[in-house]
């Protein structure tokens, strides 16, 4: 009823308006009460007249609207009828598809669906085409007479589909499968049960190398000796012990000078860094001695004189 007090769409056209909302062909009274040439009450007398109650002009409403309205000319008819009636039935709030108790609601929605699409498709020219049902019976190649065997009935039915819906099939990127594991490396393995003089035998201190011992491990010459031979040392074999005494006051020496050589350039590189520090300092103060002498020299006009004034106007 308010459907027409609402603003026109803003993404309709006046044709698509005409063709979904389509105005009713009968007239309705555009007056509750219009006076009739035809229906004139007769003058009577003041006595006559009941003033308790007014004029009924109901005979003139429904002349002049054609007996299509209601004619509401008295009070009781602007009383709203929830008011008027506390059990009257009615059909507010109204049935929604998913609490409708019959299909009556989904019938009707989807029949007005097809009659819009019809129209719209009508007025561009696309006409729908409606995909019939189609029933298929599918009976194997098989003469046994089992239940499963005898045979099938299909329905197929085509339904419209939205082409702006998102993939119902999630696309992977990688198709290609994962790389099987690599193979095992299979050897066999010792049948001797390895006893604790063996693990003793071959437990070496951890160290960086036989050269350097950042930990400051004491490792014995007996164990370099296995362990650079492969943990098998010969029963006769013998340690020079006079080499090794020679070999580490070799190496005692050497580290001693490398420390000594280092410490020489280090104090090199120092004194080179002050004596360059000191030669940068010389020669600033040699510039900022200069330009004092400069300005010193500058000969200051004089007070009086119009050079000194034209002085003061340029240092202002």
């Amino acid at each position: 009823m308010f459907s027409s007090l609402l603003p026109k769409p803003k993404h309709t056209t006046h044709e698509t308006i005409k063709i979904v909302l389509p105005k009713p062909q009968t007239k309705k009274s555009e007056a509750l009460i219009v006076q009739s040439k035809q229906f004139e009450p007769e003058p009577k007398t003041i006595s006559e007249l009941k003033l308790s109650k007014p004029l009924d002009y109901t005979k003139s409403v429904l002349q002049q609207s054609g007996a299509l309205a209601n004619a509401q000319i008295a009070y009781e008819d602007t009383i709203p009828l929830k008011t008027k009636y506390p059990n009257l039935k009615h059909h507010f709030p109204r049935y929604s598809l998913e609490n409708c108790p019959d299909s009556s609601l989904k019938d009707c929605v989807d029949a007005t669906r097809e009659v819009i699409e019809k129209l719209l498709a009508q007025e561009q020219g696309t006409e729908i085409e409606v995909a019939q049902d189609e029933i298929v019976s599918y009976i194997p190649p098989s003469l046994e007479n089992h239940e499963e065997q005898r045979g099938r009935t299909v329905q197929v039915t085509t339904h419209q589909e939205d082409p702006m819906l998102p993939p119902k099939h999630k696309l992977r990127k990688n198709r290609h499968k994962d790389p099987s594991p690599p193979p095992p490396l299979l050897k066999k393995g010792t049948t001797e049960r390895i006893t604790k003089e063996v693990k003793d035998k071959w437990a070496i201190p951890s160290v960086v190398s036989n050269w350097s011992n950042n930990k400051g491990f004491s490792i014995s010459l007996r164990k370099r000796q296995e362990a650079a031979s492969g943990g098998t040392v010969a029963e006769n074999s013998s340690i020079n012990i006079e080499k090794f005494s020679l070999l580490a006051l070799a190496l005692d020496d050497a580290d001693r000078r490398a420390r000594e050589e280092l410490k020489v350039r280090n104090e090199e590189r120092r004194l080179q860094a002050q004596a360059e520090q000191k030669e940068k300092e010389r020669r600033f103060e040699e510039l900022v001695s200069r330009k004092r002498n400069e300005r010193q020299q500058l000969k200051r006009p004089g007070d009086n004189s119009d050079e000194f004034r034209s002085y003061k106007k340029r240092s202002a």
